[in-house]
């Protein structure tokens, strides 16, 4: 039964830790790295710089950096992001709603261009799987260590006579004598 249940610990934190590890990002690859791109006056002051911002962080740059428009552009300095930044403003401008003009470039690129998908449909499987698999997750492991935690299994341990103190001080010490340091 311990072997089952080390072996379903272990499978479980391995999962977990595993997965962790792969949704990790590998640092910045950006082949569309522009240092001289223009920013064209960016500012995010008052009403129209507020909805510029909630825009920018909306939508994901189409450079393949996969980071959202704002941090692309003062971050990875694309071609893409700037020109998409001076199309907000001027939509923005013009008296467009936000809903409005990020209907306009899910029209123009599809949904990938949302950083997050809209709540509905297949998407909500998104949304739900990560908290059911937490939930999940957390009740087996409070099954696994419950059902291990059975007192009448233990056996009681006496103090250590001089005789096994003696025995596991010298092999201790010849231990600590065949483990030191070659300098």
């Amino acid at each position: 039964m311990i072997r089952r249940r080390t072996a379903v610990m272990t499978t479980a934190l391995f999962a977990f830790g595993f997965t962790s590890v792969a949704a990790q990002s590998t640092g910045p690859s950006h082949a569309g790295y522009d240092p001289n791109a223009p920013r064209d006056g960016h500012v995010h002051v008052g009403d129209l710089g507020e909805k510029l911002l909630i825009l920018e962080s909306a939508l994901k740059c189409d450079c393949g950096c996969g980071l959202d428009v704002h941090t692309c552009q003062f971050t990875m300095q694309c071609a893409t992001s700037p020109g998409w930044s001076k199309r907000i403003r001027d939509s923005l401008a013009e008296g467009g709603s936000v809903d409005a003009i990020q209907a306009g470039f899910v029209t123009d690129f599809g949904t990938t261009v949302l950083m997050a998908p809209a709540p509905e449909g297949f998407n909500l499987v998104g949304y739900l799987l990560p908290g059911i698999a937490i939930l999940t997750a957390g009740m087996l492991v409070g099954l696994v260590t419950r059902r291990g935690s059975n007192g009448s299994l233990l056996v009681p341990v006496d103090a250590p006579t001089d005789d096994q103190t003696a025995r596991l001080r010298a092999a201790m010490r010849k231990l600590d004598e065949s483990e030191s340091p070659d300098w």
